[in-house]
């Protein structure tokens, strides 16, 4: 069986396409492609074709990384549970893009939790 890899997928948590993916929410990024390889693999096994699996990250981003610092008031048990990128939208680009590289995911579920400008530029980023 030839598997073939899913193009990148990027959504933001509550969007209709995240509630279909499956997810997976890793205290860091080795975790999460160990996690990934388990899931297509399991699917493999089962004669499926591997579905996408996407990487839970939080994100607080603003057009100055000192500024998405400053507004960053982490959820400590939140925190230690998962994935979350303070930083740039720029910043965030390039984690994507290198999360999809680095095979750890084939998609991103982004989950803003730096408020409505986290949220504005998340759209601004996703819609370029």
């Amino acid at each position: 069986m030839t598997v073939s890899r899913p193009a990148l997928l990027v959504t933001v948590d509550g969007e209709p396409g995240a509630a279909a993916l499956t997810r997976v929410r890793a205290a860091d990024l080795r975790l999460a492609q160990r996690q990934r390889g388990y899931l297509r693999a399991e699917d493999e096994r089962a004669g499926r074709e591997p579905g996408a699996v996407a990487l839970e990250v939080d994100v607080v981003i603003d057009e100055r990384a000192a500024d998405a610092r400053a507004s960053y008031a982490p959820d400590h048990a939140a925190a230690e549970q998962g994935i979350t990128y303070v930083g740039t939208p720029s910043g965030l680009r390039s984690l994507l893009e290198d999360v999809y590289a680095a095979e750890v995911a084939d998609a991103v579920v982004l989950r803003p939790v730096g408020g409505a400008r986290t949220k504005d530029l998340i759209a601004t980023l996703l819609a370029a």
